[in-house]
This record gives C-alpha cells, structure tokens and sequence, in this order.
C-alpha cells in the first residue's frame, strides 16, 4: 500500500474488497448526515420598538427614559447614555464608568482602581499592568465625547477623580 492511502476502520462484512482502498480518503465524497433540528425560538409578529423619547413599559410600571441631559448609567439595565445617546462600551469601560458615578468626587489611585474594578491587589503575578487604567480611561473619555470627557479628572502622581455635572450650569 502506497504511504499516502488511508485504510478505513470499518468494512461491512458483506462488501467485497476494492479498488477503493488504495483511493486517498481525502478525495471519496463524505457521507452526509442529517442534523438534528432543534425547536427555533418563534419571534413575535411585531418586534417592540422603544424611541428615546418614550418610555418602555414593563407590567404595569412604566419606566421613565434617562434624562437627554448628562451622564447616565443604569447597572439593572447595563446601560450608559451620555446626553441621551447610549454609549457602546465594553464589560471593563462599563464597570469602571458605573465605578466613577457611584464615587463622585472621590480621587482613586490605579492600584485602588485595579483592586476595586478589576479585582486584582497590586502584588499579584496575575494583575494587568497598572498603565492599563490609563488606556482604558482615555478610551472611555473619548467614547464620552468632547462635552464631558472632562468629568474623568487626572490628578497627577495619585489617579482619577470623576466630577459629577454641576446641576446650576447644566441647561
């Protein structure tokens, strides 16, 4: 048998051997096999549609939109806008921008940020490089856009702060 054949496990007794063996198995055609289908979800006939300006029912409450003034983040519903417009954030900008709102006014060094967003204490061989807070803040400041990528503050030598709107100049 030529080195580039491949012998099949399996012959039913009652075939006779043939010239199909010495046939590389990557050119004979593959057995098709059914696959099983599974019970596909059925959608409704008229998908619901929720416009920003109008507010979503769920029951018998009626859920208000977030203000079109700010930066808004509801945790229940992951979910952050910014003057309205949701924002499309990954699972660490999301965590670490729910962070900074909950904290308002509050500095936070990047060690402290890694050990209370990220989990992780400052000794540990497993922890992301501290310089890692800054790349993501500056992504997240600029997926806030020019009018408040000013709320995430850098102090100098110590972190971040987030500085909240301030309501008396707000419109």
């Amino acid at each position: 048998m030529p080195p580039q054949t491949t012998v099949l496990p399996y012959r039913t007794p009652h075939t006779a051997p043939s010239r199909a063996a010495s046939v590389p198995a990557a050119s004979l055609p593959r057995p098709s096999r059914p696959r099983p289908s599974l019970p596909r979800p059925s959608l409704p006939a008229t998908a619901p549609t929720h416009t920003p300006d109008a507010g979503l029912r769920t029951g018998q409450w009626e859920i208000a939109p977030p203000p079109q003034r700010g930066v808004w983040v509801d945790r229940t519903a992951w979910l952050a806008t910014v003057d309205g417009r949701t924002l499309q954030l990954t699972y660490l900008e999301f965590e670490v921008l729910d962070f900074f709102v909950r904290h308002p006014g509050q500095a936070y060094s990047r060690e402290a940020l890694l050990c209370s967003v990220w989990g992780h204490q400052v000794d540990d061989e497993s922890a992301p490089d501290i310089r890692t807070v800054d790349v993501l803040v500056t992504r997240l400041r600029r997926k806030l856009g020019p009018e408040h990528r000013d709320r995430i503050e850098t102090i100098r030598r110590v972190g971040y702060r987030y500085r909240p709107a301030d309501p008396s100049t707000d419109g």
